[in-house]
């Protein structure tokens, strides 16, 4: 997605209300004070004093921020911030609701945050994962091809096997080295992954996600993990407020919303997981929407990453 410049007055407001949030608990964690950090360093590219940040009331944040772009990627700031230490609280749900309320947005994000803080755990799942990467693609799937090939893409799951889907992938094998079709190959070989196709594996849909870890250069602990999540939220169109949640939620609050890895606690770096997602911002193509593996896996990664703008990390 692309980020418009963000005027300084903005700026400050927003961080002002990342600062609120963080403290509405009566806490400032070092996560919570990375965090404004990060945002400043990576997203806003301003110069406010972090130490000077003072609570801002609803009413003067919408009088700061007019209507627009802006009030929705605060929005998506302070729900972020409300996670970023590992629990959502009550106190910060109702700082958020009041800011909803205040900027005159959809109040969707801070349902799906009072659900983390109330742990209605298995709605907050289906919150996430409907609109997170797999989601968007499952629906995609269905549009373009119909529900039985979105079925089909779950049987693997379910221990039944496509042998010709699951030798198609292993053919990548012999794809010519630096190619992204070999970088995927040796990503899944290499962490011991199950092909598409082959019983246990994950559906179709989440080789983008794969392809994305070889295009990023990103490993698989869990803090990789929720950084490669920050950058596949950055290359979407749309909304990344659930593809950062998609990370956080499953990595670092410890609910489990991927259907194929353990949930766990408290591995979020936001500084490194903000310069990810700027990194995701300046891809030049929807990767949610228009990216097709089969139709990249034969072009040399190098020449790929040019073509998308995967800048090469800091």
């Amino acid at each position: 997605m692309q980020l418009s410049p963000v005027p300084e007055h903005v700026a400050h407001a927003g961080l002002r209300a990342l600062y609120t949030v963080c403290t509405a608990d009566g806490e400032l964690s070092s996560l919570e004070r990375s965090f404004p950090r990060g945002v400043q360093e990576h997203l806003l590219h301003s110069h406010v004093d972090l130490a000077t940040l003072q609570a801002i009331a609803p009413d003067e944040l919408a009088r700061a921020v007019a209507p627009g772009e802006f009030r929705g990627r605060i929005l998506t700031g302070v729900v972020i911030a409300a996670c970023v230490d590992g629990s959502v609280t009550d106190d910060e749900v109702v700082v958020l609701d009041h800011f909803a309320a205040a900027l005159e947005l959809d109040p969707a994000p801070v349902r799906t945050a009072r659900r983390l803080a109330k742990h209605q755990l298995f709605l907050a799942r289906i919150d996430i994962a409907r609109r997170a990467l797999a989601g968007h693609k499952v629906r995609q799937t269905v549009r373009e091809e119909g529900v039985m090939a979105m079925v089909a893409q779950l049987m693997p799951m379910m221990g039944i096997a496509d042998p010709a889907l699951a030798a198609r992938y292993r053919a990548l094998a012999s794809s010519p080295e630096g190619t992204l079709g070999r970088g995927y190959f040796e990503f899944i070989e290499s962490n011991g992954f199950s092909f598409p196709g082959e019983p246990g594996a994950g559906p179709e849909i989440i080789v983008v996600h794969d392809c994305l870890h070889v295009l990023g250069g990103f490993g698989t602990s869990p803090e990789q993990e929720i950084e490669v999540a920050s950058f596949q939220a950055g290359c979407h169109g749309g909304e990344p407020l659930y593809g950062l949640l998609f990370g956080l939620a499953q990595y670092h609050l410890g609910v489990q919303v991927a259907p194929v890895a353990a949930a766990e606690s408290m591995h979020a770096d936001p500084a490194r997981m903000m310069r990810a997602f700027a990194r995701g911002c300046l891809v030049k193509r929807d990767m949610w929407s228009d990216f097709r593996p089969w139709e990249h896996f034969a072009k040399p990664l190098d020449a790929l990453r040019a073509e998308l703008n995967v800048v090469p990390s800091a």
